[in-house]
Formats: C-alpha cells, structure tokens, sequence
C-alpha cells in the first residue's frame, strides 16, 4: 500500500510537470536548467520509514499479544558526470529495525518476550546512464548498474518462563543490480526519481550464534531476472 501511494505521487507530480512545461518555457527566466553534462555533480536520497503497533494478532505459527515495531532506511548518493548524460557515483545506504513484543504459542500457551534490533550498511558504487525523452532534457529515462557490498548485524532476545535466549547474526551480501527508471525535472536543478528493481546477482554469506545451539553459516548464491513492482524506489535528486 505505501508503494502504490508513492507510485501515485509520482505520477501525479510527473502529469503537472507536463502541464507546466509549456507555459515555463514561454516566460523568460523561469526555464528549467538541465545539468545532464560531463563536469556536472549529482545528489540523491530516499527516505523510508516504517511504523507498527499491533495487538492479538494472529501470525504464522504464533499470536502477537502485543508487538511494536520500527524500520527506517535512508539512502545517499553522490555522482559525478564523466561524459554527457552518464554518471559514475557512489550510493550508501544505512538501515535500523528494532522490534518487540509479547507472543504467545498456540501448541503449548507459554508467552515469550522477544526484542530485536538491526543495522544494516551498504555501499554501492554505480554507473548511472540517462535517456532523454524530449528535447529540453526534462524527462528522461534512466538505467542504474550498481555493485552492492552489505552487512547486515542483528540481536534477538527472547524470554520464556524466564528462561533468556539470545542469537546474534550477522548477514554479509555482494552483489551487482540493475535499476531502471524515471527522471522527472519539476523545478531548477530538482528532480523527482521512480525506479524499480529488475534483474540482479547476488552472493550472501549468513552466520550465525544463538544460546545451548551449534554455530550456523550458510552461503548462498542467486539470480534473479525479474521485474519487482513491489519495491517501488522514490527519490529526490540535484544536478549542479
């Protein structure tokens, strides 16, 4: 549902920037200065936050009795245009997810405390390449392929019949992405980005240690060619 909320959004800003074009090309001083050349610097970001507050509700194999949660991802990039309409730059991305709660367990009825918190860095230099759509360079489509180097550390505590057990984890993820998308100018030096997740490869090393049980690592590898509507990426960019 935020997805498709953004996604509206965005079309909505993008259906009035077509409306304007026209009457600000007409008037003197207020045209749109396109800075897609070799020389000039970008600037982005997004902004994700996500909020929960849930009581009695009914999960997989468990009953939240109470449980509240919190995720909130922020993204930077910086690039710089080394030829007309093509930029190479570097993206960081930070994460943080706390969560806890009460839950109860249908087979036996005893109820656990469970608190878990997570970080999450990345750092992903990319090549990004611009398609303009009409001649004033307004709208263009754009093409992001970008490495990705990830680490994701987690803590989860859970209390039963006072009973603590703890697991930390740690995630390790190399990858290479593509991500194909809009760029909409709405004012000067400002534009309005959508894009969407459309092919990758990706390696992940998972490790893991957790209370009276055996160490556990897992490698795994994969590829995926599909186009992932459902991760929808808003952002706000600056060329200068």
């Amino acid at each position: 549902m935020k997805q498709l909320i953004l996604y509206l959004l965005f079309l909505f800003g993008t259906q009035l920037a077509f409306a304007q074009v026209d009457s600000a090309m007409r008037i003197r001083g207020t045209e749109i200065d396109i800075r897609l050349d070799k020389g000039n610097f970008m600037l982005g970001g997004t902004l994700g936050l996500d909020l929960k507050s849930a009581e009695n509700e009914n999960q997989l194999l468990r009953t939240a009795v109470n449980e509240t949660k919190d995720v909130l991802n922020l993204r930077l990039d910086g690039a710089y245009a080394i030829k007309h309409d093509v930029f190479v730059g570097l993206g960081f991305l930070w994460g943080n997810t706390n969560r806890e709660g009460d839950y109860m367990d249908p087979n036996s009825g005893d109820v656990s405390n469970i608190k878990y918190h997570s970080t999450t860095y990345s750092f992903r230099p990319f090549v990004k390449n611009h398609l303009p759509l009409d001649k004033n360079r307004r709208f263009n489509i754009v093409v992001q392929t970008e490495l990705g180097f990830s680490i994701n550390q987690s803590i989860e505590e859970t209390v039963t019949n006072d009973v603590v057990t703890r697991k930390l984890s740690k995630e390790m993820l190399y990858g290479l992405g593509i991500r194909p998308g809009l760029l909409a100018f709405m004012v000067k030096n400002f534009g309005v980005e959508a894009s969407v997740n459309l092919a990758g490869i990706g390696f992940t090393v998972f490790e893991s240690s957790q209370t009276d049980k055996p160490d556990t690592k897992i490698k795994t590898a994969d590829l995926s060619l599909k186009i992932d509507l459902l991760q929808l990426n808003l952002g706000f960019v600056t060329y200068f």
